[in-house]
């Protein structure tokens, strides 16, 4: 799961042209009911579907098909130095993922379990 922060925390909108995967995003809102909780859709070019992912969110996907291509329309310029990552199989957020990355890139193997005082602090 990607985490953007502030100053650059934007809302994302994600869209696939081909093929499909499974989006997901996760409440890490620190004041919200919902905090820690996540919610996943299957997008398509069939069905279709597109997400939003507010700020305060965290995001990730998995790719159930070869050659899935995404859109993704967002309100601010990336910014590497203000991004955090959470693991796709943190234990303290035991999200259920259709099945387990066959591919994870250096930077997501990297990213560690959830601490609130690293990935949501200044």
């Amino acid at each position: 799961f990607l985490i953007p922060r502030p100053p650059r925390s934007t809302p994302k909108t994600h869209r696939r042209q081909r093929q499909m995967c499974i989006r997901d995003r996760l409440d890490l809102r620190a004041d919200s009911p919902t905090f820690g909780q996540s919610f996943g859709a299957e997008l398509s070019a069939e069905n279709r579907r597109m997400m939003v992912v507010p700020k305060g969110f965290a995001h990730g996907f998995i790719t159930l098909a070869d050659d899935t291509e995404a859109f993704y329309f967002v309100d601010e310029f990336y910014a590497p130095e203000l991004e955090r990552g959470v693991r796709w199989d943190d234990p303290r957020f035991a999200i259920s993922w259709p099945l387990a990355p066959v591919v994870l890139s250096d930077k997501d193997r990297g990213h560690r379990d959830f601490d609130p005082a690293w990935h949501l602090g200044s």
